[in-house]
């Protein structure tokens, strides 16, 4: 069955780490409870400020022509330290991945998020079968055997 990532946006509050408020604990923790009783709750989080991250920049894109050998000073990546603005950029303050037919069924069922004046991003999560016939036999062992070990 078809994965879908709901993506929530950071604001002020979760960037300055405030918590939410018993009462949307609460009902954050009866909608996670009706995604996992119904089966298709694969993981939900909440993510810390960005102050407790990082960012990891690549200075040239993986599908540049001629690949930069990775060794190279030019390839090395940077690294930039949080707390990153809300104003100017998409942050995330968590995230949910459920298992639905569709994305119409998906976002039923973000719907049903008990959230108020945010948004939440519904995005299909891309399997390894959407590559096609790219992806050699071995990659595809790897990654299902990765998979299996993680949820063991």
């Amino acid at each position: 069955m078809p994965r879908y990532m709901f993506l929530l946006p950071a604001n002020k509050d979760s960037e300055t780490g405030t918590l939410p408020t018993k009462p949307l604990l609460e009902r954050m923790h009866a909608y996670n409870a009706s995604l996992a009783e119904s089966g298709i709750l694969v993981a939900g989080e909440g993510l810390a400020e960005t102050a407790k991250g990082a960012r990891v920049i690549f200075p040239r894109a993986a599908t540049e022509d001629p690949p930069t050998d990775p060794a190279s000073k030019d390839a090395a990546p940077t690294i930039k330290r949080g707390p990153f603005p809300v104003e100017q950029e998409r942050l995330l303050a968590g995230f949910w991945i459920i298992k639905a037919k569709d994305l119409d069924e998906a976002v039923g069922w973000a719907k049903k998020a008990p959230l108020m004046g945010t948004e939440l991003e519904v995005r299909l999560v891309q399997e390894l079968e959407d590559f096609g016939d790219e992806v050699p036999p071995q990659m595809k062992e790897d990654e299902e055997r990765w998979r299996r070990e993680a949820t063991a």
